[in-house]
């Protein structure tokens, strides 16, 4: 659970990366981005708003690809977020296993809901619980990558101080269902 906690507030950092990733790239327009991405709810939002925001300026610098890659990234980190923010957690085999339950998941699917016997679970573990920790840790350094690579190419910093980090398959969500 710690490192769910974790996940939760660090998802935040990273939108905080992202806007400034994105404001640096308009020549400093703090308040303009900042206001544009955070007086909307909805975390999906505000990625699309950092997207349309930050996209030309990164297409520019002929940094798509990367831009492309942070974006994804951070789409990623949202969904493994709202996964267990939005989840309600259970414990079938008294503590032997950690799993949740999405009654959001539920919600969509097509079928009558009679009853609640049929949840389906979400099972995860410490070592899928720690690749998305470092799947987050992934994404922020793909985001001080492409800020200073980007200021770099529009000659605003003469060195750039971060590598590209080695690309990281996004992880799973859970380890198995029931």
């Amino acid at each position: 659970m710690a490192i769910i906690g974790r996940l939760l507030v660090d998802y935040g950092e990273l939108e905080l990366e992202l806007m400034n990733c994105v404001q640096v790239a308009r020549i400093g327009d703090l308040n303009g981005v900042l206001k544009s991405m955070f007086r909307v709810r909805g975390e999906t939002s505000r990625i699309d708003i950092a997207d349309g925001l930050g996209r030309p300026a990164y297409v520019a610098a002929i940094m798509e690809a990367e831009f492309d890659a942070m974006i994804a990234a951070m789409r990623h980190c949202l969904r493994i977020r709202n996964k267990y923010a939005h989840a309600y957690w259970h414990d079938p085999n008294q503590g032997k296993e950690l799993c949740y339950v999405s009654l959001e998941e539920l919600a969509r699917e097509p079928d009558q809901i009679i009853d609640l016997i049929g949840l389906r679970f979400f099972y995860i573990d410490e070592p899928l619980l720690l690749e998305q920790e470092r799947f987050f840790e992934y994404t922020s350094k793909l985001i001080g990558y492409v800020n200073f690579e980007g200021r770099h190419r529009a000659g605003t910093l003469r060195q750039q101080i971060f590598l590209l980090p080695t690309p990281m398959t996004p992880p799973r969500f859970y380890v198995r269902t029931n």
